[in-house]
């Protein structure tokens, strides 16, 4: 078995945090012994790394790619053109290299991450090369989900929202995490080719077992318990309610700190908004943490929060609940295809700092109850979410794929 695995931004090694889903992924399916190639929109050279073949595209300027370019300008509705030229150029460009990397090594599939740009560079290859190989989609979220408060979805634009569309019409198999993207997914397309199939985690990474000493003393915590949440600072991930959650928690309880993980752009607003609050003081603000690093977070803390506008899935939820923590989650997407109320965690509504608050409180004055819960969500995560049963189905579509393409 051949795959081609399309993937613009995915790292070379587990160390790196960009596509870091994917990676976890490929990394397995080719340890079950399947060729993987990986198609990457990055200019860094391609070579061999953790038993993945890396394909990179070795010039930004091909006139090759301007060709099928114009060959696939019928593909493209008068809408989608509307758009910057040099977004619509990389589309060709990207194109171009996987049919490149088709003609070369002969996939018994594709599998791109992603409907936009991995799923529609894929079909523009195809189309360009006039083969009819089987193409496999899975969709993160972003791509197939939207949420106009915080301009979130590439769907709420109409250029791409065709492109998307066309793309699920082509594939062969479209994976899904969560029951909300089914959902989504199914408005597009025939649900005969939706296959939900949750994430899933290293299990043995993320556990309760790990010795935190080291970390509570480069964070500067004691005895205190801690309110743990990693995501990147974007509007759609909800980060600042939690931090107006805090004080209302902190005027009953004072033994408890706020660990905020993660980068972006908002971050430094969050920040602010920490000194407004006046919370400063009991909020740490980690910045980037690396993947070697997060499976002690998870394990120094007391509570997850995932306080999330929308999710496809919800990988944090995932982690957590491996590291045998119980959590907090918004009401919504794939959160809730894994918090069970009351038995590892609870579920409230999004943009809500006053449920939040309350629920956090809830474990502050019922310490057993994070025992307890933590413990319902790590056998969980060992039921129903290890990843390597993800590799287990996504192998079985494949070989299922290739045999009804003969």
């Amino acid at each position: 078995m051949k795959v081609l695995i399309v993937s613009s931004n995915v790292g070379r090694s587990p160390s790196e945090i960009m596509y870091s889903f994917v990676f976890d992924e490929i990394f397995r399916l080719a340890k079950r012994g399947i060729e993987v190639h990986a198609g990457r929109l990055k200019f860094e050279g391609s070579g061999f790394s953790y038993g993945i073949h890396f394909h990179d595209i070795d010039k930004k300027f091909k006139l090759q790619a301007l060709l099928l370019g114009f060959r696939s300008l019928s593909s493209y509705p008068p809408v989608s053109l509307i758009r910057c030229p040099k977004v619509i150029y990389g589309e060709f460009l990207y194109g171009y290299h996987v049919s490149n990397i088709l003609k070369k090594i002969k996939p018994d599939l594709i599998h791109a991450h992603f409907a936009w740009p991995e799923g529609w560079v894929s079909y523009l290859a195809k189309k360009y090369l006039k083969q009819e190989i089987a193409l496999v989609v899975t969709l993160h979220g972003y791509d197939i989900l939207v949420e106009r408060s915080v301009n979130y979805g590439i769907r709420l634009r109409k250029q791409y929202d065709f492109l998307v569309k066309r793309v699920l019409d082509e594939a062969k198999a479209i994976i899904v995490a969560s029951k909300a993207v089914y959902e989504e997914c199914n408005k597009l397309c025939n649900k005969s080719k939706i296959y939900l199939i949750p994430n899933g985690v290293d299990i043995k990474r993320f556990t309760p077992e790990l010795d935190t000493s080291k970390f509570r003393e480069k964070l500067g915590i004691q005895d205190e318990l801690v309110v743990f949440t990693v995501r990147h600072h974007q509007p759609i991930y909800g980060i600042e309610y939690l931090l107006r959650a805090a004080p209302l928690v902190l005027e009953e309880y004072k033994d408890v700190i706020f660990i905020i993980g993660g980068d972006g752009p908002l971050k430094k607003y969050h920040e602010e908004l920490a000194l407004k609050l006046k919370i400063r003081d009991k909020t740490i603000f980690t910045g980037y943490i690396s993947r070697s690093e997060l499976p002690y977070y998870y394990a120094l803390s007391s509570i997850v929060v995932v306080p999330s506008l929308q999710e496809a899935w919800g990988l944090v939820v995932t982690e957590a609940m491996a590291s045998g923590k119980p959590v907090i989650g918004s009401d919504v997407g794939g959160i809730k295809d894994q918090i069970i109320n009351g038995y590892n965690g609870f579920l409230v509504p999004p943009r809500a700092p006053e449920a939040l608050a309350d629920k956090i409180l809830y474990f502050l004055k019922n310490q057993d109850e994070i025992k307890r819960m933590g413990r319902n969500g790590r056998k969980l995560a060992e039921e129903k979410f290890d990843i390597e049963k993800r590799i287990d189905v996504i192998t079985s579509l494949y070989e299922e794929i290739k045999s009804s393409e003969k």
